[in-house]
Order: C-alpha cells, then structure tokens, then sequence
C-alpha cells in the first residue's frame, strides 16, 4: 500500500458538523403544518439513530488512524458498540421507513468495522505472530499449531465480518444516507478497506506460517526416513517440505506490500526463512535420491548443502 495514501485513508472519516444529525426542513411539511405525532417520533428516533451511528463512526476512525501500528492503538469495542444498539433502539419504534431500513443495514457495516478492529488491535495477536517467529527461527513448532488454528479461526470471523460489511455498503442507498447527515459513505467504505487490507497482512503471514508449519513436519519425516534407510521415502517427504517452504515464501511475498509498519519484520524475516528452508528441502530431496542410488558422495554434498541452507534459515 503507498504509505501517503494509507495515511490519508485512515483519517479519511470526516464527521459532519452535528454528530445529531440535521434533518432541516422534515419536522414540518411543506405547509408549513406541524407533522402527525407519531411521524414526528419516528424523525425524532432517526435523528437520534443518526447522531449515536456519527459518534460510532467517530469511535472507528480513530482508532483506524493508528493501524500502521495495530499493536499500540487503544481501541475499546464497547464504546461504539454501545452507540451502534442504542441507534438500533431507537430504529425499533421506526416502521415501514426506507430511511429506517438504511440506517439498520448501515448499523451492520459499522459493526463489521467493530468486529476487525477488535482482532486487529488485540494486543496478543501481534504476541502471538512473534512467538510462532521465533519457533520458526528454532523449528521446535510444537506449540505454533494451536496458536495458530486460534488465530485463524479468529481471522476468519473477522473476514467474514468485513466481507458483509462491504456487501452491504455497495447496495447502501449513499444520498439518502448522507441527506439525513450521515458520515460521507465514500469516505466510510475507504476506511473498510484500510482495514481489510491490513487484515489480509495479518491472514497472509498466519496462511504463510501453516504452510511452514507443514514444511517442518516434511522435513522430521524426511529425516525420519532417511535414517531408518528409506531412501525413496525420504525424498518423497523432502519434496513435500520444498512444496510448502515455496507455498509459504509465494505467501508471504503477496501479503508484505500492504503489511502496516510493525508487520514488516515479521514478513522480512519470514520470507527469508521460507526461502533457505525450501533450498534445505531441495538439497536433502537430493541427497536422499542420491542415497537411493548408492552415490555416497553426491549424499555428503547435498546434506552439508542442506545444513548450511538450515544454519542460514536460523540466521535470518
């Protein structure tokens, strides 16, 4: 993502005026006669509707302005949660009102936002990434599963979140909307966006260590093999290792170029230990064809390759 556009996009939710919502003009007709009672009510709960639904917006952008950082940005779910039911509250008494059915669906994309920056800016997560790191770093991955099946998990609900969120907002009727004071739409799907693309980054790298994950589990069975004499075996393992280290370096090279500042190490240091991990695969897939073949020096040459390709991939 082009840095200046990023910064631009995350404080890019400009709240009109009155965060209440001026509904100029519809409290009366045209006349100039006081409006029915009960149509007064229900423009009485839009506008309240409208102004909590602002201030969930306001609570969103900032702390989308902090997401090159997701890690020290202090967002607390509640509060626009809060103002996000209280608009649907008063939505409640509106009945067979267009308005009112927009300002429901545009509650959900609100709330969609909520939902991705809550796993976004959830101080673990980025604990998480660097735990299962540093077990790459060491290939002792015995607890990075679990962790990582978590935070899938918890990824995958946020994308699906985002993904309706974006659904709705594309059939939003955008000028009634805005008519009736609602934050710029534009400006609102921009934001979603943002947050999508910094949610992939998080997907990227998560996808990208399971696929390490496996390359490790290639490699202890290769090994396995090798030392029990299965030579054939053992290079089938290898090339499965090789397979996923080039899966995972594929991965991680698609999801860096949107990564926010405090993943790029991560994604630096991830590419560069899935790329020698792929070569010590290929080096010992090598090797054990050339033990299946009796040629024992062609063997010695491919697993010391193998060994320094490991010793680099710690180095990283």
């Amino acid at each position: 993502m082009n840095r200046r556009q990023y910064l631009s996009t995350v404080g890019s939710l400009a709240v009109v005026s009155s965060l209440a919502g001026c509904l100029g003009g519809i409290m009366d007709s045209e006349e100039g006669e006081p409006l029915p009672d009960d149509h007064r009510a229900d423009e009485r709960s839009i506008n309240r509707a409208v102004g909590n639904l602002n201030k969930a917006a306001v609570s969103i952008d900032g702390a989308e302005s902090g997401l090159e950082n997701p890690d020290d940005v202090d967002f607390s779910p509640s509060e626009p949660r809060s103002f996000i039911d209280t608009a649907r509250t008063e939505l409640e008494a509106v009945d067979n009102s267009d308005i009112g059915d927009e300002l429901r669906n545009y509650s959900t994309v609100l709330e969609g936002m909520v939902d991705v920056l809550e796993t976004l800016t959830d101080e673990t997560l980025e604990e998480d990434i660097e735990t299962v790191s540093a077990e790459m770093d060491s290939g002792d991955t015995a607890s990075a599963t679990e962790t990582l099946e978590i935070r899938s998990e918890e990824t995958d609900d946020a994308r699906t979140s985002h993904d309706e969120a974006m659904d709705i907002l594309g059939a939003l009727d955008r000028d009634s909307l805005e008519d009736h004071s609602i934050v710029e739409i534009d400006r609102v799907e921009s934001g979603a966006e943002t947050l999508g693309e910094v949610l992939g980054s998080f997907e990227s790298l998560i996808s990208g260590y399971e696929s390490m994950l496996s390359g490790h589990e290639g490699l202890d069975e290769g090994e396995e093999r090798f030392d029990a004499g299965e030579y054939e075996r053992a290079e089938s393992a290898f090339e499965n290792a090789a397979s996923s280290f080039a899966d995972a370096a594929e991965t991680f090279s698609d999801g860096e170029s949107d990564a926010p500042d405090s993943l790029e190490g991560y994604f630096d240091t991830a590419t560069c230990q899935s790329g020698h991990l792929e070569m010590a695969a290929t080096e010992f897939e090598e090797g054990a064809s050339a033990a299946d073949d009796g040629d024992v020096l062609a063997t010695q040459r491919h697993q010391s390759n193998g060994e320094d390709a490991l010793e680099k991939a710690e180095n990283c």
